[in-house]
């Protein structure tokens, strides 16, 4: 089991937690929308009793369809990891309404309507994560790990199999 989470940025729950799930995602994902939706709705009750640490790790794929969910990330400041975690919410909830735009359009909806500047210590963080992809033979997105073990959304796994992979941990 992991003990020593890489790439902790953007993590929720406490790290002493029994399970970990980690999650390789992407905004202009659609997949990932989807399962950032169900972990929200499994995973908040384990977290707060301190069962789950949730760790989200934007992986900046250089995928045409995923390039301005890679853009968005930039815009991050991953010092502030509650307000990613309602900004990946909301920006997940608009998908459809952005992620398809130019990235001029993009860039000013993240500056005008959230506030947001370009975060140059986002692209550090950001290839970190890509290299731990590459390390953990992460090829798609959403990838899910519980306890190191990998499951891909939706074919291994929804919300009711999170639900019960991390019940069969506890």
């Amino acid at each position: 089991m992991t003990t020593d989470v890489k790439n902790a940025q953007l993590s929720y729950g406490s790290p002493d937690a029994p399970v970990k799930v980690e999650v390789f995602l992407n905004l202009a994902c659609p997949y990932c929308a989807t399962f950032f939706e169900n972990a929200d709705q499994t995973l908040q009750s384990y977290i707060q009793e301190g069962k789950v640490q949730y760790i989200i790790k934007h992986f900046d794929k250089p995928r045409e369809m995923l390039l301005y969910g890679t853009l968005a990330n930039c815009f991050f400041d991953y010092k502030e990891p509650e307000k990613i975690y309602d900004l990946m919410k909301e920006l997940f909830a608009k998908q459809s309404e952005w992620h398809e735009k130019d990235s001029d359009t993009i860039k000013k909806m993240l500056t005008e309507q959230y506030g947001l500047k370009e975060e140059p210590e986002t692209i550090d963080i950001g290839l970190q994560i890509v290299a731990e992809a590459v390390e953990r033979n992460v090829k798609m997105v959403p990838a899910v790990f519980i306890n190191d073990q990998e499951f891909q959304f939706p074919v291994e796994i929804d919300a009711q199999q999170l639900k019960e992979e991390i019940e069969k941990v506890l």
